[in-house]
């Protein structure tokens, strides 16, 4: 005969009663405010008929008194009775599976209170907060949810633990992390159990960017790109038409207190007081540094996780990232500050191991380079106990012969500065994409650019031909070679050896046709290599994948309430989020009047293309190194040692306004375009100018979205493009050549370099005067002026 309902709330009641002794009270009141919220019965018919029936009714004259208490205090008797007729109604009203969820939300409950109690402590052991979340996210979700007030605090516990302390960023993610969303954070942190620390900022970016896009579970469809917005979308488990499936790069937390156990372990608090020498001191020592580091041990147990690891992940190439907890912060970015290194990871699990190994403890020595520790001094970042935690990632992409790279990879911006037609919004959004590895997107390398995308209007190039197009294009592709062991930068055609297992050519690669470029018909490529040119035009006009980055820019923005920028790698089926940070903006400024009434020979240059509003006043000295001069520097070494003459020149001007004009591409990492100075070189400047001379083939490169351009926005300098020989143009080579030089007066160790760095003191060359440098983004002008005031 079958069982009744009733008996079988019965049975589930009592089993649940049985198992759980200690938590049988929880469970009872728990079921009593699911009757009163469901109108069964109130809590107060509940009390009242157990007073009645232990006796206890009060006279009828003192019910509604308000100088009587309402009821008298219980005794156990009475709360016994409670819990009968409580019994009573939940086997008489609720199913067993009601039971089981009210139950099951009871557990959730006595769980948080536990987990609220432990994230509430200063001080807690991994372990303990690793086994407490882990027995909350045991037990099933179920209907029955904790309310928002209850996770909320327990949330914010868990970020300050595990994550940041950045008021900022714990003010965003309490709103979008959960609970269970740690449990993936702590099966793949890796650390002593009885310590403690966070996975930093890096890590954190991406981590909250890929839970607020569904990048962990989800997939946003086509048609989802197509809406306004996204802030009311969910997100669905399958891709849809056309767009690519999101995706989160597998990864490994090294939290940051192993950096602690690291120094101790071999010595190096020495160290530690870098930050407090002179900028020339932490140039000299930073090399030692790096090889001490690098030869140094790690704790035996961190060794064994990491080879637990490495077993997991297999010989998959690994990319090891700084994780700093001062990086990817509101308003501090440190942007390519600190190193982020490639690891091949092939040959036997010990060889693996040692480069593995290697690499982490060579990003923890960058944290001890002249370029953080510059710019922490420069932000008032200097005292802070910084602690850099590590990323460790499989890197996103496939094989191709002996190669491994994604089929493209780049960086994103939800704003884009830089408009080169009136078509272009610059709420849509900016996009930096090279074929290969992202490292092109993201440096300054030699003289090729990555295809720069509006993604408001994505087939708008900014080149005014194919020709130009072709000039500008890239030509070489940055790759993981597993048979050589490291990281190449190869040509297209020996890219094309393996054409045929490289993902998406088609979409990457354009072909000239009677000096015209088309993308390819099909997805079959035979043309001759020196035909080809990465344009990535079949993926601009083709699908939805501008429109859907432009939607995930957006939706990130407005969770964050602030621009970001994403960068992100496709392996030809996934398009994998690698980071995600705020995005650092110039003030808006109004159009600057440029006077019309200048004489000509108080004009140093003008300007005609690239032109963002704003002045540059009081102006008292120029550093300039002339193209000429430095296209005939014979060796590297020679233009390294300029790039240091030019940093302890600008450590020399400190509380001086001055300018910076030279050769191409400052910062390259290829001296022959420019001269290789890092942030700690040229922070000072008030601006900073590229001089491209058509016959040097010096060529300034649109630099937004790169690393190099962050570090100037942070530091307010104001960039510039020069374009000597356009006739538009002037360019007052005379007095830049010819007004006395005062390097040796600032730096007389300097000689070597005199005859490539010029400083002009302007008040001595000029008659007193000092420069201005006014621009108009409107007009498309500037032009810097010695004033006469």
């Amino acid at each position: 005969m079958p069982q009744k309902p009733q008996d079988r709330s019965a049975e589930r009641l009592e089993e649940h009663l049985t198992i759980y002794p200690h938590l049988a009270d929880r469970i009872l009141r728990q079921l009593l405010f699911s009757l009163h919220e469901r109108g069964v019965v109130t809590i107060d018919q509940i009390y009242e008929e157990a007073r009645a029936a232990a006796g206890r009714v009060p006279p009828q004259d003192e019910v509604n008194n308000p100088n009587v208490a309402n009821a008298p205090r219980g005794d156990q008797n009475e709360r016994d009775l409670v819990n009968q007729i409580t019994m009573r109604y939940v086997v008489e009203s609720l199913r067993a599976h009601e039971i089981d969820e009210v139950v099951n939300l009871t557990l959730k409950r006595e769980e948080a209170d536990k987990l609220r109690a432990i994230v509430t402590l200063g001080s807690v052991s991994f372990r303990l907060l690793a086994d407490t979340v882990r027995r909350f996210c045991a037990l099933p979700e179920g209907e029955l949810q904790l309310t928002p007030d209850e996770a909320m605090g327990i949330r914010v516990g868990l970020i300050r633990h595990m994550i940041s302390d950045q008021l900022e960023f714990i003010a965003i993610s309490k709103r979008w992390l959960r609970i269970r969303d740690f449990e993936g954070l702590i099966e793949r942190t890796i650390g002593p159990e009885s310590g403690m620390g966070r996975v930093g900022g890096k890590a954190a970016g991406m981590y909250l960017a890929a839970t607020i896009l569904g990048a962990r579970r989800h997939t946003i469809p086509a048609e989802a790109a197509k809406q306004p917005g996204l802030s009311n979308y969910t997100p669905t488990s399958a891709p849809q038409h056309d767009a690519f499936a999101l995706a989160m790069p597998e990864s490994f937390y090294l939290r940051s207190d192993v950096i602690e156990d690291f120094i101790a372990f071999n010595g190096l608090g020495e160290y530690q007081n870098q930050k407090y020498k002179t900028p020339d001191e932490i140039h000299k020592e930073y090399r030692l540094i790096r090889s001490v580091f690098r030869n140094s041990d790690f704790p035996s147990g961190i060794i064994d996780q990491l080879r637990n690891m490495l077993v997991k992940i297999g010989d998959h190439p690994v990319i090891v990232r700084s994780s700093s907890l001062l990086e990817d912060r509101f308003g501090t970015a440190f942007s390519g500050k600190y190193a982020s290194l490639f690891v091949a990871n092939q040959g036997t699990i010990d060889e693996r191991l040692s480069a593995l190994l290697g690499a982490i403890a060579e990003v923890y020595a960058s944290a001890l380079g002249p370029d953080p520790l510059i710019y922490r001094r420069e932000h008032d970042l200097l005292d802070y106990e910084e602690d850099m935690a590590v990323l460790i990632q499989k890197v996103v992409g496939q094989r191709f012969g002996p190669y491994f790279a994604p089929a493209f990879a780049g960086v994103a911006l939800s704003r884009n500065e830089y408009r080169w037609s009136p078509r272009i919004k610059k709420n849509d959004g900016l996009l930096r994409i090279v074929m290969g590895l992202g490292t092109r997107a993201v440096d300054r390398v030699a003289g090729e650019s990555p295809r720069l995308v509006a993604l408001g209007v994505p087939t708008l190039r900014y080149e005014s031909s194919a020709n130009e197009i072709m000039a500008n294009a890239q030509r070489t592709i940055d790759v993981i070679n597993v048979e050589t062991n490291r990281l190449e930068s190869i040509k297209l055609e020996q890219l094309l050896e393996y054409a045929s297992d490289f993902p998406m050519l088609d979409r990457c690669v354009s072909i000239r046709r009677d000096g015209m470029l088309a993308p390819p018909m099909g997805t079959y490529i035979d043309t001759p290599p020196r035909d080809l040119f990465i344009t990535f035009d079949k993926l601009m006009n083709e699908g939805s994948f501008p429109e859907q980055l432009r939607q995930i820019l957006r939706k990130l923005e407005d969770a964050y309430g602030a621009p970001v920028d994403v960068e992100f790698a496709h392996d030809g089926e996934r398009l994998f989020i690698l980071q995600c940070r705020t995005l650092s903006q110039y003030t808006e400024s109004e159009a600057v009047r440029i006077p019309t009434d200048i004489p000509d020979e108080r004009i140093i240059f003008s300007a005609s293309k690239f032109i963002r509003s704003g002045s540059v006043e009081n102006i008292e000295y120029i550093r300039y190194v002339d193209p000429r001069d430095y296209d005939n520097v014979p060796t590297r070494e020679e233009r390294v040692e300029i790039a240091r003459t030019i940093g302890r020149v600008n450590e020399k001007l400190a509380g001086k306004r001055f300018i910076l004009i030279g050769p191409g591409r400052w910062g390259s990492n290829d001296v022959r375009l420019g001269v290789p100075v890092s942030y700690a070189d040229i922070n000072r400047t008030a601006m900073l100018i590229e001089v491209a001379r058509e016959k040097d083939g010096y060529v300034p490169e649109v630099s937004y979205g790169t690393h190099f351009f962050q570090d100037l926005v942070e530091a307010r300098i104001v960039y510039l493009p020069l374009y000597p020989d356009d006739r538009r143009n002037r360019f007052n080579d005379t007095f830049l050549g010819g007004a006395p030089n005062c390097l040796k007066d600032l730096i007389p160790e300097s000689e070597s370099t005199q005859g490539v760095i010029r400083v002009i003191h302007l008040p001595s060359a000029a008659g007193g005067r000092l420069l201005q440098v006014d621009m108009n983004g409107q007009e498309d002008r500037a032009v810097a002026y010695l004033r006469h005031d």
